[in-house]
């Protein structure tokens, strides 16, 4: 498997902040060619720099993953630019906090159209070249939300959990031309967001520790991996729980909070 060290050209969307701006700077050095791509043209240049200033090439594109056109064209001109792409994080994502019972159809669909479409935009570019080359590696940023359901975060949930099983599907589809595909379901990072949640975190990373852990699981070349190992541990005892248990300790944990519905785009 190839090791971080070998990944050289990279593109990472959702690179202007949270766990794809940590990323980027986790990659960034000496030799290193960065596409860098997010919605937020300010916090996209200020990341940009910081990998400037580290030694790496870097592009820098104002896209938005739900965009198909506009994102496979500056994907083109990356390619354009490097010949070929040794590694692509599909990081950009979108998270509601649902109180509404799920009567805002914008929050549905924006969720799915940024969650996992916007996923299947930002791979399609490459998946074609990969395969020509019979290399690569393609890294997509899910969550531990996409096992099992909560209740103020249904769609969030479905968006992830469909898009670990198209990946899955994708990394079956694309393993006999030795294109490697990690799934990568982090917990809980430290953003305005989580600041608002009313239960217990455990493992609670901050963005670095988040970008650490990841590149550290692409490195190794994982199918599917659960980011800190606290959440792997919770996730898979709360997977087995029968219904009725399941229930009962995720109304307790999930009471409702009080304050509008908050907003985390990464």
């Amino acid at each position: 498997m190839a090791q971080a060290s070998g990944h050289k050209r990279i593109w990472i969307t959702g690179a202007s902040s949270g766990i794809g701006a940590a990323l980027s700077q986790h990659y960034a050095g000496s030799g290193k060619v960065l596409g860098l791509t997010a919605r937020d043209q300010n916090g996209l240049e200020t990341v940009a720099a910081a990998c400037r200033a580290k030694g790496a090439t870097v592009y820098s594109y104002q896209a938005d993953v739900t965009d198909a056109h506009a994102l496979r064209a500056c994907s083109l001109d990356f390619l354009s630019k490097v010949g070929q792409v040794d590694l692509v994080i599909a990081n950009a994502g979108i998270r509601v906090e649902e109180d509404d019972d799920y009567q805002n159809l914008q929050i549905q669909e924006e969720t799915m159209k940024t969650n996992f479409l916007g996923v299947v935009h930002t791979l399609s570019p490459f998946i074609l070249a990969a395969k020509k080359n019979r290399r690569g590696h393609l890294a997509v940023v899910s969550s531990i939300s996409a096992f099992r359901g909560t209740p103020n975060s249904g769609v969030y949930s479905a968006s992830k959990a469909a898009l670990n099983l198209w990946t899955e599907s994708l990394r079956l589809r694309l393993k006999p031309y030795g294109v490697n595909v990690t799934t990568l379901c982090v917990g809980f990072v430290d953003t305005p967001m989580t600041a608002t949640l009313p239960f217990w975190m455990p493992g609670l990373l901050s963005p670095e520790q988040a970008a650490k852990n990841i590149a550290a699981a692409i490195s190794r070349g994982k199918r599917l991996v659960t980011i800190p190992w606290q959440s792997k541990i919770i996730w898979n005892l709360l997977r087995v729980l029968p219904g009725s248990i399941y229930d009962q300790l995720i109304l307790f944990l999930a009471r409702k909070r009080v304050g509008p519905a908050q907003t985390d785009r990464y």
